[in-house]
């Protein structure tokens, strides 16, 4: 073989590993993920059944689930997501979340230890995203701090009821933010004033970012027993009128503007309407229950019927509250 014959080959041949995608060829990303999750708190698992960590009892398994416990290891997270370009869904408490049964091919991730912290300072409460609302209203009603009574009978994450600006009894859980932390996809934090969180009804911009990180909170200092009772009642209600037994992910749609979506599916005669294992609760008509294992497209047909009906009856469409996983790229 002349030189130039030995230089074209040694030019032309492929790199055995190289910087971005680091051997490829000889690893895939399900093979590199282990070496970014080691914190002793943190846990990785494959084939994990999406199931057992959604509200709805439904939906098939992710290709790995990770319950991240530091900011450095959501950071590398984050990284690694660019770097192989694999799917990551920010999933919290699963509590408003209907998983495909194909299941999400990609991670799936739960916020804990310092990303679910709870700080007080007089009347600012510093708080992760991976902490239960339910535990930040009990906590601040036994501080004497009223703003989040309402949040008791929400069985989300702070993260999702940033995302979602969630509420009850005519209160948002945007009303009482003054910043939130984000995370971006190159695994910086970025704070936002509430202005740039755009919060609107049941929504906000901060799905843009790869992941939020926590917030501030501004509550009213108060009489404890007050709030606490304030609370207790509002959970009481909740209990009242909404089905707890058994398993679903909350309202299933949005209320149209001045309407209820509850009261509009009502007089639409669904209450009690079952499609599968899956059925529209005879206590409020906004939420569809899994009675007999139901599957996520069982879910989705009932979903299509009672939007059907109720343009048919009311001319009114219902837009779905409850985020879907696995049926495309991304959280939908």
């Amino acid at each position: 073989m002349s030189l130039g014959q030995v230089l074209a080959s040694l030019t032309s041949a492929k790199p055995i590993c190289y910087n971005r995608e680091k051997g490829r060829d000889r690893m895939n990303w399900q093979n590199a993920l282990p070496e970014i999750i080691t914190h002793p708190n943190s846990r990785l698992r494959f084939k994990e059944p999406l199931a057992k960590h959604t509200y709805f009892g439904i939906g098939g398994e992710a290709t790995a689930y990770i319950e991240v416990s530091t900011i450095a290891e959501l950071s590398a997270v984050a990284r690694f997501h660019r770097q192989w370009d694999v799917p990551i869904a920010i999933i919290g408490r699963g509590s408003n979340l209907l998983v495909s049964d194909t299941g999400f091919k990609g991670i799936s991730i739960r916020l804990i230890s310092e990303l679910a912290k709870l700080e007080v300072d007089r009347r600012v409460v510093s708080v992760g995203a991976g902490l239960s609302l339910p535990r930040l209203s009990k906590t601040m009603s036994r501080r004497g701090l009223s703003g989040v009574e309402f949040a008791l009978g929400i069985p989300g994450s702070i993260g999702g009821a940033l995302i979602m600006n969630a509420g009850a009894w005519g209160s948002s859980f945007g009303d009482i933010v003054t910043d939130v932390t984000v995370m971006d996809d190159t695994g910086e934090l970025v704070n936002l004033t509430h202005a740039e969180a755009n919060f609107a009804y049941r929504h906000s911009g901060l799905d843009a970012y790869f992941c939020v990180t926590g917030a501030t909170l501004e509550l009213k200092p108060g009489d404890a027993d007050a709030i606490t009772e304030k609370m207790q009642a509002f959970y009481k209600q909740k209990v009242e009128t909404q089905p707890f037994a058994e398993e679903n992910a909350g309202c299933m749609f949005k209320n149209p503007p001045g309407d209820s979506a509850g009261r509009l599916i009502d007089i639409s005669g669904l209450k009690g309407y079952r499609i599968g294992g899956a059925e529209v609760s005879t206590v409020h008509g906004n939420f569809i229950l899994n009675i007999d294992n139901a599957t996520a497209t069982d879910v989705l047909d009932l979903v299509a019927h009672i939007q059907q009906q109720v343009r048919e009856k009311t001319g009114i469409s219902l837009q779905t509250e409850v985020k879907r996983l696995g049926f495309g790229p991304k959280v939908e």
